[in-house]
């Protein structure tokens, strides 16, 4: 059978790899008794895969997985004994039995949403925080120095900005909800997007970011982008 789980990472796994998060649940698993299925070869290692990964430094409300298990068990029970395994920082919030013809996650994968929020190095109003969110919305370019395989490129975001919301602003903190592009072979940054922002402000400062849903195509046991 195939379990199909979302769970949320706080901040005090937010620097923890993606790498890590698989060895941490693959452990998490194990200790919970799952009956898990194993891969065939010289190297078996349990079936589970994402839909995405989670950058280092970001937390999540909503990351979603799919695990394959050589023996029943309900949503329920697989969320108390997971959970009961992991530790402070990881937490499953949703699970369900999918069929054979479900699909992959990560070829219904669409979209994520964020929010990020900017720490700068002098004040903003809510006011110019909108007005910047809506030149990048009204524009047909956004361009950012973006990282690639070859190096560093300029590279136009804005095709893959969906949506984006001022949500608030107070003396050198500001919040925008925004909504990208995210497949398998790639999509928006909050990195970037937080990087345009700056530049529109005419500012510089940090940011953090926090992704509250990936949004899917093909299933209504799944979050949409609407």
């Amino acid at each position: 059978m195939k379990i199909i789980a979302a769970f949320e990472k706080t901040k005090e796994l937010s620097y923890t790899s993606h790498l890590d998060v698989q060895r941490t649940l693959q452990r998490a698993f194990r200790r919970a008794d799952l009956p898990l299925a194993f891969s065939k070869g010289f190297n078996p290692h349990p079936k589970l895969s994402f839909a995405t990964a989670l950058a280092t430094g970001y937390t999540s409300a909503g990351e979603w997985l799919e695990v394959e298990l050589d023996g029943e068990i309900t949503p329920e029970a697989f969320l108390s004994r997971v959970n009961a395994a992991l530790p402070v920082g990881m937490r499953f919030v949703s699970a369900f039995v999918a069929g054979d013809s479900f699909g992959t996650l990560s070829k219904m994968l669409v979209a994520a949403k964020y929010l990020v929020t900017l720490y700068t190095d002098a004040p903003v109003t809510f006011e110019e925080i909108d007005a910047a969110v809506k030149a990048i919305m009204d524009s047909d370019e956004v361009i950012v120095e973006k990282k690639t395989k070859s190096g560093i490129k300029p590279a136009n975001i804005r095709p893959e900005i969906l949506e984006a919301e001022a949500v608030s602003a107070s003396d050198r903190t500001a919040v925008v909800a925004v909504a990208g592009v995210l497949t398998a072979a790639g999509g928006l940054r909050a990195e970037t997007f937080a990087r345009a922002m700056f530049e529109r402000l005419n500012l510089v400062g940090r940011f953090t970011a926090h992704r509250t849903s990936l949004c899917f195509t093909g299933s209504d046991r799944l979050p949409t982008l609407r």
